[in-house]
């Protein structure tokens, strides 16, 4: 084995008269053969030719910083820079390896031609990595791309263009897609691929054309054109849709698409997003001019966020909606979270947050999409201030607010709900909190001042005042018990809730923005039945309630059971002769967990009424997650509504993922009504995984709420890993999984080791 090391400096060597002692020769020698210039050639045989020219032959090698060149034969000029290789000839860089018949390089400007050439690009980054999205903990991935050309030209330091060539993410033995070019630049500093006349291929057929493309080998945001997205529902046809990226700068990028429906025509979406250290916000407009279906014009959509954080615990923010008609969402929209949509926000709100005090002034309207009985009213504006101070041995807590509630004008009321004006709401309290391991006692005494200054109203003003008083307390008992010869944890909880709050007559008062909550297991606890601050409930009244559970070694839930029931002392007369105000006791509310296995959970809760004997609530739930891409998840709902049989519910429903083998995977949801005998949402689909892509085909069929007739959707979608997607648009159809199926994982985010299990 020859070996030549070259310096830039040789030619001082034979300018310089002489050195001056054998020591500074050394040491000059050792700073030339460490230089990243350096040149480094060494050949089985090695020749030289006219002082300028080196030829090594039989496993040739070239070496100069982080470049390797590999080949049969290498021939190097010292005076040009220029080296030419014959036979297999291999460059390693740092971020890419190339092979090819023959090379030409001039090392001093990167710029040369290697013919009939393979390329592979390296990462750096770990290929498999765990994130965290819609609560479920999925495997977030790159890809290694690789591909060929007939020539590839070098020119320059981090630029090379592709002449006749293609490029995919497949291994090396599968050629199942590629992405083909006549002209294709990569710049391996940026790590982007620009393309022009380029074709799709899969599995031999074309699939897709696009004059020009820029795509990211490390996911990297830049300005172009995304993948084309199509699909197809029932009341607009075929949709198709193209996405072009302005990558703005790093904390900043818009996107405008143009959007075809086959049923209704064009439409233009515009979205702008941004985000700084204290502030972001998202805005998005679309437009259609003319609806060919519906035959209205100026169809458009507005949404304007914006969130900001000031100094000294300061903060704001807006969020305007705003839609051209009612049935916008209906017409144009895919998704039931959004289809439904009866209420659009426009608000603005400023905030302050201290240790003590807290501060919010809210203005807001909506736009409703439906009838005045879903018209909720108006805040212009509302003021909130608040504070809590936790001394040593009491509690200080004050809330107050203000508001002035107006109505749409675009609606006609009834005499119960034109009423308009302001009211003040203040509410201080002190607790005395007596804390120790065993046990809780919390005393409170606070007090609820409400004014009223009305218009519309049989009463001009009003102001009513009421006392409260409650009694919070409860114990913790534990001791070791052997299930299955395994030790738990079995502690036991007791705890008794007392209120009294005396009758104040509030019927002449109008509603702005108060309810009846449901009695359940959380508002079994609390003061007031009514949630806002129209309505206080009549009480006296205790809640008792014992909960059990069994934790193993590690502290982790393993079963639990709750049994909770309030017991009044006086009838409430803020109910009048409602049946439930002169009960003894309220339903007993049971609930119970179990995780019997960490693939396997289960949960109940259970409404009971003594008096009838009857169950009056029910919710049975049940997950079985053995590993990721296997999931089924079994509920069913019961609601018996004695007042008011219309408002009964039964609901049963499933949705899950599970393998099929031989790389299938299938996805569904069925959302049944008992109570009619009608489906209300049926989706099913299938995922294939290619190794290097993925195909998707999802059904749904959904009953509205805003529409009389069931709408009917159909995603189809092909994923080439590292590319992008063809077909549906990417995110609505993982926002529609992961609402439909919670839990559901595509192929890409399931781990290498459960994919490969399914492979057979």
């Amino acid at each position: 084995m020859f070996r030549k090391t070259i310096s830039p400096l040789w030619l001082v060597f034979f300018l310089l008269p002489q050195l001056s002692s054998a020591e500074d020769l050394a040491t000059q020698k050792q700073s030339t053969e460490i230089s990243p210039s350096s040149i480094e050639i060494e050949g089985d045989s090695f020749e030289t030719l006219l002082d300028r020219k080196m030829k090594a032959k039989g496993n040739a090698i070239l070496k100069k910083g982080n470049k390797t060149i590999k080949a049969e034969v290498i021939e190097y000029d010292e005076i040009s820079e220029k080296l030419i290789t014959t036979g297999n000839t291999n460059i390693d860089l740092e971020s890419m390896s190339l092979s090819g018949s023959k090379l030409s390089l001039k090392l001093s400007d990167e710029t040369g031609q290697m013919d009939d050439a393979s390329f592979n690009f390296k990462r750096g980054d770990k290929q498999e990595k765990s994130v965290i999205k819609n609560g479920v903990v999925i495997t977030k991935r790159s890809y290694n791309f690789r591909g060929d050309a007939k020539a590839i030209f070098f020119e320059g330091e981090n630029k090379k263009r592709l002449q006749a060539g293609r490029i995919t993410t497949c291994e090396a033995d599968s050629d199942d897609w590629y992405l083909k070019s006549s002209n294709m630049e990569v710049n391996t500093k940026t790590d982007r691929v620009n393309a022009s006349n380029a074709v799709v291929e899969f599995k031999g057929l074309p699939v897709l054309y696009t004059p020009y493309i820029n795509f990211s080998l490390n996911k990297n945001r830049k300005s172009g054109f995304l993948a084309s997205t199509f699909g197809t529902t029932t009341k607009s046809g075929f949709d198709f849709q193209i996405p072009y990226y302005f990558n703005i700068s790093p904390n900043m990028d818009a996107t405008l698409t143009a959007r075809y429906f086959g049923k209704r025509g064009p439409q233009a979406d515009g979205e702008f997003r941004y985000m700084e250290e204290n502030y972001s916000g998202k805005n998005q407009i679309q437009f259609m001019k003319h609806d060919e279906e519906s035959g209205k014009d100026n169809r458009y959509l507005v949404r304007l966020e914006h969130q900001h954080k000031f100094n000294n615990g300061w903060s704001a923010s807006y969020n305007y909606q705003k839609v051209s008609d009612d049935a916008y969402f209906s017409d144009m929209a895919t998704m039931i979270q959004v289809t439904s949509v009866v209420n659009l926000p426009q608000r603005a709100n400023i905030s302050y947050a201290g240790d003590t005090w807290k501060f919010n002034a809210l203005t807001e309207k909506y736009q409703t999409l439906t009838n005045a009985s879903n018209s909720p009213y108006q805040r212009l504006p509302q003021l909130d201030l608040s504070g809590r101070k936790d001394f040593d041995s009491y509690i200080l807590d004050f809330k107050s607010q203000w508001a002035y509630f107006d109505r749409d004008e675009k609606f006609t009321y009834d005499s119960n709900t034109k009423a308009t004006g302001s009211r003040l709401s203040i509410t201080p309290s002190i607790t005395v909190p007596f804390t120790k391991t065993y046990g809780y006692i919390k005393p409170k005494l606070s007090a609820n001042v409400r004014s009223y200054n009305l218009n519309n109203s049989s009463i001009d003003n009003k102001d009513i005042y009421t006392p409260i008083v409650s009694l919070d307390s409860g114990m913790y008992f534990d001791r070791t018990v052997n299930l299955l010869n395994q030790n738990f944890t079995n502690t036991l909880e007791p705890r008794l809730f007392y209120v009294y709050i005396p009758y104040k007559d509030q019927a002449a008062l109008p509603n702005f923005d108060t309810g009846l909550s449901d009695l359940n297991m959380q508002t079994l606890f609390s003061e007031n039945q009514y949630n806002g601050q129209d309505r206080i409930n009549d009480a006296n009244q205790l809640t008792a309630s014992i909960t059990s559970k069994f934790l193993d070694k590690n502290g982790k839930e393993r079963l639990s059971g709750i049994v909770a029931q309030r017991y009044y002392f006086e009838d409430r007369k803020i109910f009048g002769a409602d049946l439930d105000a002169k009960k003894a006791n309220s339903d007993i509310f049971m609930g119970g967990t179990a995780r019997l296995a960490n693939s396997l959970n289960l949960d109940a809760m259970f409404q009971y009424d003594p008096t009838s004997s009857k169950l009056l609530r029910s919710t049975l739930s049940s997950r079985y997650n053995p590993e990721p891409g296997k999931m089924l998840n079994l509920s069913y709902r019961m609601i018996d509504n004695v007042s008011d049989n219309t408002q009964d519910l039964k609901v049963f429903n499933a949705a899950g993922q599970w393998p099929l083998g031989n790389r299938f995977y299938s996805i569904a949801r069925y959302n049944y009504d008992l109570k009619t005998s009608q489906t209300i949402e049926i989706l099913g689909g299938v995922e294939y995984d290619g190794g290097c892509w993925v195909a998707r085909t999802v059904f749904d069929r959904i009953s509205l709420p805003t529409s009389p007739q069931p709408n009917y959707t159909l995603f189809v979608q092909l994923e080439l890993n590292g590319l992008g997607a063809i077909g549906s648009d990417a995110n609505k159809l993982n926002n529609f999984l992961y609402r439909n199926v919670p839990g559901v994982r595509n192929v890409n985010q399931i781990p290498d080791v459960n994919r490969q299990a399914n492979f057979n």
